[in-house]
C-alpha cells in the first residue's frame, strides 16, 4: 500500500543499524520537498544500504588510522608501488552509489547524511551557527592536526583549516598541541619508513627517494654536530707549540740538567 500523502513511511523491520539511520534521514529529506511514493521505497532502501556500507568502511579506515595516518588509505600494488587501498576504493564506490541513488530520488543536494565540502570536510549540522552541536574531534581530524603541526602551522591557521574556533582547537587537541615540536620528526620518520619499505621491494623510484631523504638527514646532522677539524686545522703552529712547551711538565732529562751538581 502506498504511503498516505504527507505521511513519512516508517523504517521497515528488516532494516537496522546505520542503514536504518540512513533510511530515516533520506525519507525525512524527501518529505521536505514532496510526498514519498511507493516507487521511492526500493531506491531509498538501496541508497540506505550503500550509505551503511560506506559508513562501515570509513569506520574501519578510521580505526587503522589510529596506528598510522596512511593505514587504510594506501596499499601496495603488484609491483610494490603505493596505490589507493582496496578499502578506500570500496568506500568511494559505496559513496558514489549512495549519491547516485539519492540523485535519482531528487534529493542529492539536500541529503545531510554524508555531505562533503570541496576540501574533504563533512558538513556538520549547524556548522558556523550559534547553538550548533558540540564539536567532537574524529581520528581523521586528529591526523590532520598532526600533519599541519608537522608542517609548522600555528594554532590559528589550523583552527581555520578545521573550521573550528581557537578555544575549540585548544580544548579538543590539547595532547597534539603539546607535542608540536615532535610532529616533524614523526613525519620524517614515517617518510623514511615508507621509502625503505618500497626500496626493499625493488622500487627504483623509492630507492632514489630514500637516498635523497638520507642525504637531507646527513645535512641536518652535520649542521647540529660540531665538525671534526681537518688535518691542516689539527696541525699546531709555532705559537701553539711554544705555549704547550711552556706549560708542559719537565721530562726526566730536563730534571737532571737543571739539578745542581753536588760537590765531592
Amino acid at each position: 500500500m502506498s504511503p498516505a500523502r504527507g505521511a513519512l513511511p516508517p523504517v521497515p523491520d528488516h532494516i537496522t543499524g546505520n542503514q536504518a539511520v540512513a533510511w530515516a534521514a533520506i525519507v525525512r529529506t524527501i518529505g521536505q520537498v514532496r510526498s514519498v511514493t511507493e516507487a521511492d521505497v526500493l531506491k531509498i532502501e538501496a541508497a540506505a544500504s550503500a550509505w551503511s556500507r560506506w559508513r562501515a568502511m570509513e569506520d574501519q579506515i578510521a580505526k587503522l588510522a589510529a596506528t598510522s595516518p596512511l593505514a587504510g588509505e594506501l596499499g601496495k600494488g603488484s609491483g610494490g608501488t603505493l596505490q589507493v587501498s582496496a578499502m578506500r576504493q570500496s568506500a568511494s564506490a559505496a559513496f558514489a552509489e549512495f549519491r547516485q541513488f539519492t540523485a535519482d530520488l531528487g534529493v542529492d543536494e539536500a541529503t545531510d547524511l554524508a555531505s562533503i565540502d570541496l576540501f574533504g570536510y563533512p558538513d556538520r549540522p549547524g556548522r558556523g551557527m550559534k547553538g550548533r552541536p558540540r564539536y567532537i574531534a574524529s581520528i581523521r581530524d586528529r591526523n590532520r592536526v598532526r600533519l599541519l603541526l608537522a608542517l609548522g602551522w600555528n594554532n590559528q591557521r589550523i583552527a581555520d583549516a578545521l573550521e573550528i574556533s581557537l578555544p575549540t582547537l585548544r580544548r579538543e587537541f590539547k595532547v597534539e598541541l603539546k607535542e608540536r615540536d615532535k610532529m616533524r620528526d614523526r613525519l620524517d620518520a614515517r617518510r623514511l619508513e615508507l621509502a625503505m619499505e618500497q626500496a626493499n621491494g625493488g622500487n627504483i623510484a623509492a630507492l632514489r627517494e630514500l637516498g635523497k631523504l638520507i642525504e637531507k638527514q646527513d645535512i641536518a646532522i652535520e649542521g647540529n654536530v660540531p665538525r671534526a677539524p681537518t688535518a691542516a686545522e689539527a696541525k699546531p703552529g709555532k705559537k701553539e707549540l711554544a705555549e704547550a712547551a711552556a706549560h708542559a711538565p719537565p721530562t726526566d732529562w730536563e730534571t737532571i740538567l737543571e739539578k745542581p751538581r753536588q760537590s765531592h
